[in-house]
Formats: C-alpha cells, structure tokens, sequence
C-alpha cells in the first residue's frame, strides 16, 4: 500500500510537471505580446450570478483567451447576492452602476420623503447592500497562468470605458449576445460537434426547463477580425470541450490556478478554524446545500445519503444496498443506517479539549493509513452549510446530531477566529466589511480541508470544495476523490 501510495505521488508530480512543459512549449511559440499595441487584441466577458458560477466563468474565459490569443480583461469577483444571467444591456446596466466609482454612504442613505429620487434610488442601494467585491488576485494567484495567456484587471464594468481604456472603437468591436444562459458551446472536435447537431441532443435540462445551444468550434471565435471580442455570460462547466492534450492540459492548470489562496487574511481564518477543529485532516466533513430551491427538494434524500456515507466511513452498519436493475442502476435509492438506541446531546464549548466533549468525540487519525472504523459516531464532523440555523427546533436536519453527536458547524466556532477577515473591504468602499460576505468561502475552505469530505449532488460549488479537498488534503497522501466509492 505504501509503495503504491509513493508511486501515486512521483505519478502526480510528473503529471503535474507534463502540464507545465507541454503549455509552456505550446504558447511560448505563439508570444502573447504583440510589438504594436494598436494590434493587441482583447477578450471580454461578463460575470453574473454566485463566486462558485463566475468562478467557471472565468476559467473558460482564461482557456478562450489563451486558444483565441487574445488579452483577456477581466473584471472583479463580485460576492453576495449578485444578478443572475440576463440580457446583456441589462447585466450591464446593473453591473455598471455596482462599479462605477461614486458616494454610496451618500447616495444609499434612507429615502427622503417628498424626494421622489431618493426612492428611485432605493431598488438600487438595495442591490448595493448586498454586494460587494474583490479583486480576483486576492482569492487566487494567476503567476502560473501567465506565460500562456495575458490578462487585464479592470474595476469597472463598463462598455463605454472599456472602449476607452483600450482605444478600440465601435467599428473594431464585435458583440455577442447570448440568447440565454446556456448559449453556446465550443467543440474542437468538429466530427463531434457534427454528429451532436445530426441528433438534435444540442440541448442542456437544467432544473427548471430544456434549453438548445448553438454549438461553435473555435474557428468561429478565431475568425473575428475585431480588436474587442466581448461576449456574455460564459458560464457552464460543459462550456469548453477540448481534445488536443495541450489544451486539456492548459485547462487543468487553469483549474489548478483557481484553487484558493491560503496565504491571505481569508487563508489565515480558515487555518485558525482547522486548527481549532484539531487539524487539517483530523475530522470528517459534509458541504450540504439547502437554501436553493433545486437542493432543498432534495434536502431528505441528500440528508440520507451523507448519514449513510459517513457512517460507512467511520466504522457504522448500515443496511445493504438495494439491487442493481439491467442498466446497472440501483433500483431504489439506498436506506441511511438504522437511529441509534441511545442519543447524546453534546454542545461544543469554546475549547474542544476539555470535558465534556473531550469525553466523547475524538478526532479522527490525519494519517490514511490508519483505519476510523473504530470512532463510529464519536468522530468529529464539521457541516458547512447555507441553512441558516441547523439546530434549530424546526430544521429538517435535526436527526444528523442524533447519528454524529460531535458535530461542529460555523455557528459553533469562536468568533474571535474570525478576525482576520476585519482586514478585507470592499473595493468600492473601504468602509464595507467584506467579513459577513466572505463566511460562505470560510465556511467551505474549512471543509475541504477534512480527511473525508462528502458533498452535494449536481452543486459546482460542492464539487468545487472536493476539488479544494483532493488537492489540499488527499493528494499529499497520494489518493484523489476516485480513490473512495460513495454508496
């Protein structure tokens, strides 16, 4: 096992190493820099919806620019409750006036009665409140993206100033607009895109309703003569289908590059969490999503899963799995573990290491190779979760402490370990905390780095954190997320 762990590890570097090399010969024979600055040219995009959705923005945006040779301009990161895709003119105008430099203490104080622009203000400042920003260099580092493709950070999102600022002008842009969210595609297997169009399966089901995509290869993007190339929301993690080893290659450094930084004030508060929990990889953790209507309808069903996951993990019977029909599909879904005889209701105090929780949980072994079996119920579990109060008397999770007594949520943490987020403001207003906007990112970081993480079906964010998690936690111990089967 050992020896097989270490052959993993000198795999993974190597890998690792192929990446770089086979990028770096790629682009470096293409230099980004173009000698006229009047020739540069330029890719932009616009963000819209959740961190987790502008974050897959972004990494389909960078492989674009890198495939298209283009300067990618890429705006902030933008956190709280920010629009969701529309129209570009419309994601614009909202976007634009979140970012254009102004007075918002001034402008977005309580209206005033008989000022009718004060409350034509309001629906704005109200957007206002729940935003903020970030520039993308604070959450990740981009050195090792930049031999392969260029990039420039803006503050603003605005059409007018971008035009400006790179002295492009209407007759060398060109606009795409998306007809909905799920637009386009981009193949670069041309047979493949073909035959998608043969059968007509050129359509994605999202929660609500199916939705057709046109499908481009990249000559349709290369062919743009214009100096702008500015499209809309290019969001979808099926967005860039990439063939050629280079470019599958390009788009795992990419992925690797949007990991989080740690070595920042947000880097800082998770380490004192971990700590606080007992250490990377001494606990076990579920990344459960609820408060979105797609993940609370299968709020039960999810709750079962991980109750049954965990359990198998740490040692606890479960019943059989039900039997598989022709198609290798399980005919029902699995049972969760029966509940237990006897329940323990334990709070957590301020410090972990005194009775009575040191009585009864125990943190599990950072070390794979040693077996949590024998912990069952009394290993130390953190849930990272957007429901607002999980031990409250009407919460629908309620039976997950009965199963893992030793539970520990965001909720339960000192709040003194989250002091270092005081050091981050908005980039609009140095007056704005960022803290209270930064607590979901806390709260998933802390998750990734446990021994075992269990995560939300079909939630990019959550398989996001088991990403963080493989490349944080299980792959210094030479295993990835395919190493476990979840039941």
């Amino acid at each position: 096992m050992l020896k097989q762990k270490r052959l993993t590890l000198v795999i993974t570097v190597l890998f690792t190493i192929s990446i770089l090399l086979s990028c770096y010969f790629l682009f470096t024979q293409h230099p980004l820099d173009s000698d006229d600055p009047r020739q540069e040219k330029f890719l932009a995009y616009l963000p819209h919806s959740g961190l987790s959705n502008q974050r897959i923005e972004l990494a389909n945006a960078l492989l674009l620019a890198a495939l298209l040779k283009r300067t990618l301009v890429i705006p902030p990161a933008f956190l709280g409750n920010v629009v969701g895709w529309m129209p570009m003119d419309q994601l614009l105008d909202h976007l634009s006036w979140l970012t254009t430099p102004k007075d918002f203490d001034l402008i977005c104080q309580p209206p005033t009665p008989g000022d009718l622009h004060s409350y034509v203000q309001r629906n704005k400042c109200a957007e206002y409140h729940q935003f903020a920003a970030i520039p993308w260099t604070q959450l990740h580092d981009f050195s090792m993206l930049e031999p392969y493709v260029k990039m420039k950070f803006v503050d603003t999102v605005s059409f007018t100033k971008l035009q400006e600022d790179l002295n492009v002008h209407d007759n060398d842009t060109f606009i795409h607009y998306d007809d909905h969210l799920y637009d386009w595609r981009l193949y670069e297997d041309i047979e493949e895109a073909n035959a998608i169009l043969r059968n007509g399966s050129n359509f994605v089901d999202s929660f609500t309703d199916r939705k057709f995509y046109k499908i481009f290869t990249p000559v349709h993007w290369q062919q743009r003569p214009e100096r702008l190339l500015h499209l809309g929301g290019i969001f979808g993690s099926t967005r860039m289908n990439m063939v050629k080893p280079e470019h599958i290659q390009l788009q795992q450094l990419i992925s690797s590059t949007l990991h989080y930084r740690l070595d920042t004030p947000l880097g800082e508060t998770v380490a004192g969490i971990v700590q606080h929990l007992g250490g990377k990889a001494s606990f076990n953790a579920v990344h459960f999503r609820l408060r979105d209507v797609p993940f609370r309808k299968y709020a039960t069903e999810n709750l079962h899963q991980f109750e049954r996951n965990m359990s198998i993990a740490t040692g606890t019977p479960v019943p059989p799995l039900p039997p598989y029909n022709e198609f290798g599909v399980l005919t029902s879904i699995p049972k969760p573990p029966p509940p237990p005889e006897q329940t323990i209701h334990l709070l957590p105090q301020h410090n972990l290491s005194l009775p009575p929780w040191s009585n009864v949980c125990e943190n599990v072994s950072p070390d794979f190779s040693v077996s949590m079996e024998n912990v069952g119920s009394r290993a130390v579990v953190y849930i990272a979760t957007d429901h607002r109060d999980i031990r409250g008397e009407n919460s629908r999770l309620l039976e997950w402490f009965d199963y893992f007594p030793c539970t520990l949520t965001l909720n339960d943490i000192p709040p003194e370990l989250l002091d270092p987020l005081d050091k981050m403001h908005c980039m609009y207003n140095p007056n704005k905390s960022l803290k209270s906007f930064l607590i979901p990112l806390v709260d998933a970081m802390v998750a990734a780095h446990a021994r075992r993480i269990f995560t939300t079906p079909r939630s990019t964010f959550s398989k996001y954190i088991a990403e963080l998690n493989e490349a944080w936690v299980l792959k210094e111990q030479g295993y990835t997320t395919s190493s476990f089967f979840l039941y």
